[in-house]
């Protein structure tokens, strides 16, 4: 189950930051600032690329540049987004995420972010934006400082996008350097502008202008070129010059350094400090290791109180500062200047920096942003207070958000000593390993914390007294979850009955997660009701908090205890809202999309929609290529499981028995016992359908080499185990001629159905007994006409209505018999999904242009035109 805060948790727990997002708007454009039509004019081509790129160093005027394209697009209608992005957007999960950000508040009046998770499902979530949001209009996504970025997640995101090829949207890119992204076929296809730094330097006409309106000294011509030779035309040397010739027009005649940027800057960059009262000298130098600047935070790195005057004071005099829009006053320095203040402040004032870094990081804690906080407490060398801080008012935006890669990173930087002092720490840290898998990872972290607190004396120890957390009930709680997510039930529900009339304490991991983990571990054993309360009890506490991982995880709990009782209407109702809430928050193809996914399919299924249901079934299942298959099992065993059946009753046994081979060879590579163990009943329960009994014997035979190892992990009460496994053994008995005894057994198992109130178990055993008694169709399960095919769930052959409907779906799928080869087929059920040609190529593992190929000859041998004209030809008369 998902993990979180308990509303009372901490004392920021549900306080989201209160500060502006001081990345999502252009700095505001500085008095001097001069209008080149020769760059700014080609704003008005910018919607006409896929992508505009301006590269050059520090201090080229990439940055205004970009403002003015801005500017100019925003006043001519177009939708145009600004994202700066930051040293934090190397994080794989930050940049794709921040973006997300940008997009939502400029177009949402709301300015509410949308929840991401791991990187791949945020890069889906803000193509989907993207494409939604350019449908209306021309969109212009900005993006300054794109060299912080790409050496993270940037380079990947920014090629999503353009894979994905939507339309009306441009991507404006600035960096210091040419990005490692693929642009050569942009270039040669006229899809891309490019500003290099050569375009951007000043000539001797701009140069001339600049200084008529940045300083009081005119200059002459020669004097200009004089200039531009000392600068070579760079933006920031010319603002440099300007500053000191306004103080000290004869600056001029002085022989100043050429040829290096650096050392012109540096030259002119002294004379400007040189020039300033010291107490002006001694704000820059403190402010500078502030990314963003107001006064409240200036007073508070430097202890006094004059900060709005200072900004104000600088602001006027130009002095390499932005304002940032945004009714709060708030700043930021021109990178170069940042940076040759910094070195200065490093060089005078080394052990200094860690009081400075402190007090801006108790700043931003008071002002609701424990991020920017937590940063500067690593940048204070405070490891133990970085780890405070992280566990104290970080946790319910990871745990809410999904933000666990930014969470790793953090945990990598805190040295061994400060991360195992903190327990919440490593218990987060060890239902992550569980979501991923990583099952001997979360036990080596248990017995670690295990260890720690067998001392009542020690840090870990002390720190779990003060906070009130349940280090030994914690403990049983986290081998509950390795028990359900690993498969080993019997496991789980044991640390449950250890816990049992115990509450947990209301931190994050505690009594939510306790109700949800035994909500699950309770419907396995058959206890549907306690399920149902305890789920719902979890759920109301989620829903109160926005965190959407624990409120889907418990209306699919919820669902799956419906569908045991029968109650068709209520669990479709429940499953799609779940689903609705997981596609606004979630990647089509994420875990969280995938289990009310696999869920809503057995449900379309037993309505007989069979299209519906193969399209929701191939959706939970995950690609080939994911590594890590998180969640609970459900999310492939009913996926796999219900399609195999689906292409068995549809005429493609290959593509079920393929199915279920792969399926089958990835559990047993990620040692998942459970899913191997299920999937190896169906098998021989496939193979008896079918009337293959010597093959189904010999599965059988196999199935029993796993049956110790499953008694031990299964409980009896385990009644999704072995309720199938009772189908598949009464059917080995009936062949062997031990009918009675495979009667006799399964009247038990209905039996325990009927006394837990399962009625979809307790009449789909009754009719698999009728069939093997040969007895005629009863009215059993008359008085349940909701469950319709879920009630022949073991029988075969199909009943008549369903055979029809195969039939029918067989009508469609050949369309165009004799023309249309395999592959071309399944091309073309893929094109009525509505699929993208690199969906499908993903899908089906084969090129993109193999893609292209199939789908001209399919509409080369339907006599049509376009997809709409191909899937409405194959579509079944009625």
């Amino acid at each position: 189950m998902v993990s979180s805060l308990s509303i009372s948790c901490g004392v920021l727990v549900s306080q989201q930051t209160s500060l502006i997002n001081r990345r999502l708007l252009p700095p505001r454009a500085s008095h001097g600032v001069v209008n080149r039509p020769r760059l700014t004019m080609l704003s008005q081509m910018l919607t006409q690329h896929r992508l505009a790129l301006v590269h050059a160093p520090a201090g080229s005027g990439k940055t205004t540049l970009l403002s003015q394209w801005h500017e100019a697009l925003r006043e001519s209608g177009v939708l145009a987004i600004w994202y700066s992005a930051s040293e934090d957007d190397r994080d794989p999960l930050g940049f794709a995420d921040g973006v997300i950000r940008a997009v939502e508040i400029t177009v949402s009046s709301s300015g509410a972010a949308i929840p991401s998770l791991d990187q791949p499902d945020a890069l889906a979530r803000l193509v989907t934006i993207l494409s939604e949001r350019a449908a209306a209009g021309p969109i212009a996504l900005f993006i300054d400082d794109y060299h912080l970025a790409e050496g993270g997640d940037g380079g990947e995101t920014i090629n999503r996008i353009l894979s994905a090829r939507v339309s009306q949207l441009t991507i404006v890119l600035a960096s210091r350097h040419r990005p490692s992204i693929p642009i050569g076929r942009l270039r040669v296809s006229g899809e891309m502008i490019e500003v290099p730094v050569e375009d951007l330097r000043f000539n001797e006409a701009e140069t001339e202008n600049f200084f008529k309106l940045a300083s009081s000294v005119s200059l002459t011509a020669d004097e200009s070129r004089q200039m531009l030779d000392y600068t070579e035309g760079w933006a920031a040397g010319l603002r440099l010059a300007s500053l000191v010739l306004t103080r000290t027009p004869e600056a001029l005649a002085i022989s100043v350094p050429v040829g290096s940027h650096r050392a012109f800057a540096e030259y002119f960059l002294e004379e400007v400090i040189l020039g300033l009262p010291e107490a002006v000298h001694t704000f820059l130098s403190k402010t500078s290791i502030l990314d963003t600047l107001n006064a409240s935070l200036c007073n508070a790195v430097t202890g006094r109180d004059d900060g709005n005057e200072m900004l104000s004071f600088l602001d006027e005099a130009q002095l390499f500062i932005a304002a940032l829009p945004g009714t709060q006053r708030w700043y930021k320095y021109h990178h170069l200047f940042q940076e040759f203040l910094q070195a200065r402040l490093y060089a005078e004032a080394r052990a200094d920096l860690s009081d400075l870094h402190s007090r801006a990081g108790q700043w931003f804690i008071e002002n609701g942003s424990p991020m920017d906080a937590v940063r500067h407490a690593f940048l204070a060398r405070r490891p133990d207070w970085a780890a405070e801080l992280i566990e104290g008012y970080c946790l319910y935006d990871y745990l809410s958000h999904g933000r666990f890669e930014t969470f790793s990173r953090w945990m990598q930087q805190l040295p061994r000593e400060a991360r195992e002092e903190r327990p919440l720490l490593l218990f987060l840290q060890i239902w992550r390993s569980i979501n991923l898998r990583r099952f001997p990872q979360a036990e080596q972290t248990l017995r670690t914390i295990e260890a720690a607190a067998a001392d009542p004396g020690n840090r870990m120890s002390n720190i779990a007294r003060s906070t009130g957390l349940d280090v030994a009930g914690r403990l049983h709680l986290m081998r509950a979850l390795i028990g359900a997510y690993g498969g080993d039930l019997a496991a789980g529900l044991d640390h449950i009955r250890q816990l049992e009339g115990r509450e947990l304490d209301q931190l994050a991991f505690g009594q939510v997660d306790l109700d949800s983990i035994h909500s699950y571990l309770a419907f396995h054993k058959g206890d549907l009701e306690l399920a149902e309360r305890l789920t719902w009890r979890a759920n109301g506490i989620y829903d109160g908090m926005a965190c959407h991982w624990g409120g889907i995880h418990s209306r699919c709990i919820a669902a799956m205890s419906y569908l045991a009782r029968g109650w068709i209407g209520e669990a479709e109702h429940v499953i799609r809202d779940t689903l609705q809430v997981a596609d606004r928050n979630f990647e089509q193809h994420s875990y969280m999309v995938a289990l009310p996914s696999a869920l809503l399919g057995i449900i379309v299924y037993n309505q007989g929609d069979l299209a519906q249901a193969e399209r929701l079934w191939l959706l939970a299942i995950p690609s080939e290529k994911a590594t890590d298959v998180s969640g609970l099992c459900e999310r492939v065993l009913i996926a796999t499981v219900g399609l195999a059946r689906l292409y068995d009753m549809s005429g493609r046994s290959d593509e079920a028995t393929a199915l279920l081979v792969r399926a089958s060879r990835r559990a047993y590579e990620s040692e998942d016992f459970r899913l191997e163990f299920q999937l190896a009943v169906e098998r021989a329960d496939r193979l008896f359908r079918q009337g293959n009994a010597a093959e189904g014997r010999r599965e059988w035979e196999r199935l029993l080499l796993q049956l110790p190892e499953a008694r031990r992990r299964y409980p009896t009460s385990s009644w999704q185990i072995w309720d199938p496994f009772a189908v598949v053994e009464s059917r080995f008995l009936s062949e062997i001629g031990q009918t009675e005894a495979a009667v006799e057994g399964l009247k038990l198992v209905a039996q325990a159905a009927r006394q837990q109130g399962r009625v979809s178990s307790e009449l789909q055993i009754g009719r698999f007994i009728e069939q093997l008694e040969k007895a005629g169709p009863s009215d059993a399960g008359s008085e349940h006409p909701e469950l319709k095919h879920l009630l022949d769930y073991y029988l075969n052959p199909l009943p008549t209505s369903m055979a029809q409907t195969v039939h029918n779906a067989n009508i469609v799928r050949n369309a165009g018999a004799g023309m249309l080869t395999q592959r071309e087929e399944d091309v073309l059920e893929l094109l009525k999904w509505g699929l993208s040609n690199g969906d499908i190529a993903r899908r089906l593992n084969i090129n993109l242009n193999t893609v292209k190929t199939h789908t001209k000859n399919i509409f080369s041998k339907l006599g049509v035109k376009s997809r709409t004209q191909a899937v409405l030809k194959t579509m079944p008369n009625d």
